[in-house]
């Protein structure tokens, strides 16, 4: 059987990802929560953002797909796009519970070094969850 998400541990980094949000893109993400808000007029990006990273950073190291189950999402300022957002993550803690292997991503989002958002997620992999 395979190691549950690919191996990963406690401490573990995973590689850094790094992405251009194109104002497009930002407005489809503000439009997709069913969102106007005159910050998205004004261009700034959406905050939640950083969960798709947070996921993409995962899925990269480990293609499964997985369900979020929990998030918490810390804003240090305001970008705009078009803008390069520079995502490092790691593993923080892994944990069963009711039988399904859970695992936590820190993801610290930058831009230029400087901080922009910091996301924890939780995850376990959406085939756990359905073969029940």
């Amino acid at each position: 059987m395979d190691e549950p998400f690919g191996g990963l541990h406690v401490g573990d980094q995973l590689d850094p990802l790094v992405l251009t949000i194109s104002p497009t893109a930002n407005e489809r993400y503000w439009r997709a929560a069913g969102i106007d808000h005159p910050l998205l007029r004004a261009g700034a990006l959406y905050p939640l953002i950083a969960a798709n990273l947070t996921v993409l950073a995962l899925t990269h190291h480990y293609p499964v797909a997985m369900i979020q189950t929990r998030q918490s999402l810390e804003c240090h300022r305001r970008a705009d796009a078009p803008v390069e957002l520079a995502t490092h993550a790691r593993v923080i803690e892994r944990y069963a519970k009711r039988d399904l292997e859970y695992i936590v991503i820190e993801a610290n989002v930058t831009i230029d070094g400087e901080a922009l958002w910091d996301a924890t997620s939780h995850f376990t992999p959406a085939a756990s969850v359905t073969a029940r």
